[in-house]
């Protein structure tokens, strides 16, 4: 062999060496990247570890606007984890007035990866509502029907523990799970009732964003029922209520103040709240696609006004994580 078809034989064999040297990196990279993937995968909860189910929850007591269609029952989804065994606590989820808009599900995924039970509420669909802004949708006072009788849903499944049930609301739905916390009542049940028992409270109540200026200002429409000795509100619970809330939340008059003065308009639930402020958040800051400012009726205790959302993904992952540790704690 002359030197230079050595020359050339030592190119292409340096080459096949590269080459396969450049093959074998691709390969241990693509490896490595799918073991990366195959551990995050079975680091997540998969569908596989909870039981989904649509179930029909009974409404209690009576509804209040005389435009809500008249039910029996609404729809739910209840999520159970598959490998829990005995008794587990469960949280219920209570829709802001976009309705199910996948905000309840991400925070039920990171609830059932910790072992919790959940049940979402659809309050809109079994009465023909869209939204809250429909003529003839729920108002909170109606949407108490459904809360309670999430609670009697659950208190009677045998895999759930009826001390540690929770609840857990976002916007509308978080003003319905503190007036719950304050011990309102469904509309027109009578304390001796044989459905919702008084001793049947929720153990835990978690509010996210829920305009708290709509609970204390609206006098017509709200405060005339939840008062402290009205029919309807069998005195508070007792038990621990939280608000995380935004600094920039204009559906209140003042977003830095107004939930912290429920302590002052409502004592019997002072030493039971907490309020946890959120630097820059707007209304909804958790909702990945919220819809652009615009004029809302409900604002500003329902006198109106221009809400702006704008989605944090860094906040909302500190709600999550919050609200999930909130009840690890307070559902024991």
């Amino acid at each position: 062999m002359g030197a230079s078809q050595q020359l050339n034989h030592f190119v292409i064999l340096n080459f096949h060496i590269k080459f396969s040297a450049l093959l074998l990196a691709v390969y241990l990279r693509s490896l490595c990247t799918f073991g990366v993937l195959l551990c995050m995968f079975m680091a997540s909860p998969s569908i596989g570890e909870v039981n989904t189910s649509k179930v029909e929850i009974p409404v209690v007591g009576s509804k209040c606007n005389d435009r809500v269609k008249e039910v029996s029952s609404v729809s739910g989804v209840l999520r159970f984890p598959s490998k829990a065994t005995g008794q587990v606590p469960a949280v219920v989820l209570l829709h802001s007035n976009a309705g199910i808009v996948g905000v309840g599900d991400f925070y039920a995924r990171a609830l059932n990866a910790a072992g919790i039970a959940t049940l979402e509420v659809d309050s809109y669909m079994s009465r023909g509502v869209r939204s809250g802004s429909d003529r003839n949708a729920p108002v909170l006072c109606d949407r108490l029907q459904d809360s309670w009788g999430a609670l009697v849903y659950l208190a009677q499944d045998a895999r759930i523990s009826p001390q540690q049930i929770g609840v857990a609301g976002f916007s509308s739905g978080a003003a319905v799970a503190i007036i719950s916390g304050m011990g309102v009542r469904p509309a027109r049940l009578s304390r001796d009732n044989s459905i919702l028992p008084r001793e049947l409270v929720y153990a835990a109540h978690f509010a996210l964003y829920p305009a708290c200026a709509n609970i204390m200002d609206d006098p017509q429409r709200i405060r005339s029922w939840i008062n402290p000795g009205r029919p309807q509100n069998w005195g508070a619970t007792g038990k621990p209520i939280h608000i995380t809330s935004g600094t920039d939340d204009d559906t209140d008059f003042n977003p830095k103040t107004d939930c912290l003065r429920l302590r002052e308009e409502f004592p019997d639930i002072a030493n039971h709240l907490t309020v946890r402020m959120v630097e820059g958040a707007t209304h909804a800051f958790d909702w990945p696609n919220p819809p652009p400012p615009a004029f809302n009726r409900f604002a500003k205790a329902q006198t109106g006004g221009v809400v702006t959302m704008r989605y944090s993904d860094k906040e909302a992952e500190i709600a999550q994580k919050e609200m999930v540790e909130y009840f690890m704690k307070n559902l024991k």
